[in-house]
């Protein structure tokens, strides 16, 4: 669990790596039936600094209480999306849809890699790429 960036209370959360081949502006969005917040890091992750490195974050610009952000990200950084909800005891699914330039690699995070520790299982995910 982890403490939202802006926020309080601790939270379950999923971390992925997203990796891009193309610069370019890239936009993730939300799909689920829970009120879920979106946060991209870039080169690493710590659940026990969430100001740390952090890019872009939405709660609920996707509508429906979805997040939904637009990011500048370049060929070879590592970037991380965090997605975690509005209830602290909530999980379930979620599917995030990414749009740029080219194709996003986005890949589950392990405890301990890139920079990423104390990972709790929040969502199991379906990731639908698009690119322009």
């Amino acid at each position: 669990t982890f403490t939202r960036y802006g926020g309080s209370g601790t939270f379950y959360y999923e971390a992925i790596q997203v990796a891009v081949t193309v610069t370019g502006l890239y936009t993730f969005q939300s799909g689920s039936s829970m009120d879920d917040y979106g946060y991209l890091y870039q080169i690493s992750f710590s659940a026990s600094n969430p100001a740390s490195n952090i890019m872009a974050s939405d709660d609920d610009s996707g509508g429906s209480a979805r997040f939904r952000f637009s990011a500048t990200l370049q060929a070879g950084t590592n970037y991380i999306l965090v997605i975690t909800t509005y209830g602290g005891s909530n999980t379930g699914s979620i599917s995030v849809t990414v749009s740029g330039p080219s194709q996003a690699t986005l890949t589950r995070s392990n405890s301990g890699s890139g920079g990423t520790t104390g990972i709790a299982l929040l969502v199991s995910f379906s990731i639908v790429v698009h690119w322009i």
